[in-house]
């Protein structure tokens, strides 16, 4: 098992809540609305992106953090993007992430240790990515875009590139490679976001080490710590969700 704390508390974030998907409507569109009904109380910080995908990638990382929940079922989420704060286009947002596939490839990555800059369109087909979310960090953008450029160059910080390569073994069932958060090696896109946000003086997960977090692990923080985040640092996560597809559904 993953050495994870559960939250104290017994009742979901009222900031966080569920905003179901019109009719055939795309992830763009979805984000686009989103965005727009964020309100003022959301403030002008930076958005996390989380997308729980359907495509054989995906589903191995949403297998591999079942160990980071409780009743052991898959994870409904596979890869989490960082979105700086000051456009309401969704397409035309400014976006960061460590893909372990990455839609113009991987390129050399550790000129930029292994970050990519991120294309929401590639996001956009609901069937291959049917579970979207945005949390809005109640944190000055500013920081968080100083503490990303050092994590691009500063290696020392986090070894992202050899990250990824522990991970990739495992996603392409090369070998006997084995699940690497049980190592308590995080999925390399979580822990970028995690370390960046953390740098910046805010405290994703409060119930992971950062260098052990995933998508699992933010969604929780969003979804269950909003008492603490409301206590230690005055506002909670905030934002909105749907999870049309699950893998497994939990006993009883």
């Amino acid at each position: 098992m993953l050495d994870i704390r559960i939250s104290p508390t017994a009742t979901p974030n009222p900031h966080f809540l569920e905003q179901p998907r019109a009719r055939n409507q795309t992830n763009l569109a979805w984000l686009q609305r989103a965005l727009k009904s964020k309100g003022k109380r959301a403030g002008a910080g930076p958005m996390l992106l989380l997308l729980g995908g359907t495509d054989p990638i995906s589903f191995r990382l949403r297998v591999a953090q079942s160990h980071a929940r409780h009743d052991l079922t898959p994870s409904s989420w596979s890869h989490v993007v960082l979105v700086e704060p000051g456009t309401e286009d969704a397409a035309a947002a400014r976006a960061w992430e460590l893909s372990l596939d990455p839609s113009g490839g991987f390129g050399y990555p550790p000129k930029t240790n292994g970050v990519q800059r991120a294309n929401l369109r590639h996001y956009d087909d609901a069937r291959r990515f049917p579970n979207i979310g945005l949390v809005h960090v109640p944190i000055e953008p500013e920081p968080v875009r100083d503490a990303l450029h050092q994590f691009m160059h500063q290696r020392a910080v986090v070894d992202a590139v050899d990250l990824v390569t522990r991970w990739l073994p495992y996603v392409w069932g090369a070998g006997r490679a084995g699940n690497p958060l049980l190592d308590g090696q995080g999925l390399p896109s979580a822990v970028m976001v995690e370390t960046v946000i953390g740098a910046a003086g805010f405290e994703l997960t409060p119930g992971i080490a950062s260098a052990s977090s995933c998508p699992e692990a933010l969604w929780q923080a969003a979804r269950w710590w909003h008492e603490y985040h409301s206590r230690e640092d005055g506002t909670p996560l905030m934002g909105t969700y749907i999870t049309d597809h699950v893998l497994c559904e939990a006993p009883g």
